[in-house]
């Protein structure tokens, strides 16, 4: 079986429009898939419809702890959730424009109305701005080479032009998930960078606050899949696994697994038939 449950599209910090990452998901022969944006949550039954083809609405948090990610999964208040995120999102807008003018002051090419341009002839979501589309903007410009660069060099913790984002806590952030209607996993557990006992640890209060499930395999994080399959096992949670797909000309959809049980199991938990 062929499976993906961890996509980003153009609605947050993707480059494909979620028909876009259906039709390539087809062309994978993906057997069910999970649209998963930053903040943001997107009901694509009528998608399901039309191209035949299992979608889970999905959710990803960037959370207070850094680098620790939730994923949501089988999001049934859709809209419940989207206004609990608005104001959240607003916030973090100002941050951002925050940001660019300080880039501005320094003598950047840059203004929140060239950022806007940007995105709206990229095909971007432009309507609320986040440090993610700002990354983008500082890579066209050339300004920085990739994301990692421009927080390691621009905008990141200690950086000249660094102002901090709001973030949930992950209890809440999980709290957020459950109440509406939806399943909370951990995404790419080794970017915490934790040792094995404190990553254990972690999982194991992340459980205890709710946490159903862990994302053992990531196109785009290397993983140590013997360590999380373990702890996995030893917590009962449900396992994904996720391409973390963001830019088809370095990413692809898809992840074979031989053994679909596991599968069957969060398809199960999120109440989701399978093509």
């Amino acid at each position: 079986m062929i499976v993906d449950f961890h996509l980003h599209s153009n609605c947050s910090d993707g480059l494909l429009s979620p028909e876009e990452l259906v039709k390539e998901s087809l062309k994978n022969n993906c057997s069910i898939i999970a649209l998963t944006d930053h903040d943001i949550v997107n009901d694509y039954s009528y998608m399901e419809e039309n191209y035949n083809l299992p979608i889970i609405s999905g959710i990803e948090f960037n959370t207070s702890i850094n680098k620790l990610h939730l994923l949501g999964y089988g999001i049934k208040k859709i809209d419940e959730l989207n206004k609990k995120l608005y104001d959240l999102r607003k916030y973090n807008e100002n941050v951002c424009i925050e940001v660019i003018l300080k880039l501005q002051a320094a003598g950047y090419d840059i203004s929140v109305e060239k950022v806007i341009d940007f995105l709206k002839n990229s095909n971007l979501e432009y309507k609320i701005l986040d440090k993610r589309k700002l990354v983008k903007y500082l890579i066209y410009k050339g300004y920085v080479n990739n994301t990692h660069a421009a927080y390691q060099n621009l905008i990141g913790q200690q950086q000249r032009f660094y102002v901090p984002n709001k973030k949930m806590s992950p209890e809440e952030a999980i709290n957020c998930i459950i109440e509406c209607g939806g399943v909370a996993v951990l995404a790419h557990p080794n970017t915490i960078n934790l040792d094995a006992a404190d990553l254990e640890k972690e999982i194991k209060l992340l459980k205890d606050n709710g946490l159903t499930g862990v994302e053992v395999f990531n196109g785009k994080a290397k993983l140590n899949y013997g360590l999380i399959l373990d702890l996995a096992n030893k917590y009962d949670l449900i396992q994904t696994f996720g391409s973390d797909f963001h830019n088809p000309e370095i990413d692809k959809i898809g992840i074979f697994i031989e053994n679909d049980e596991q599968v069957e199991k969060f398809c199960q938990k999120i109440k989701k038939k399978i093509k």
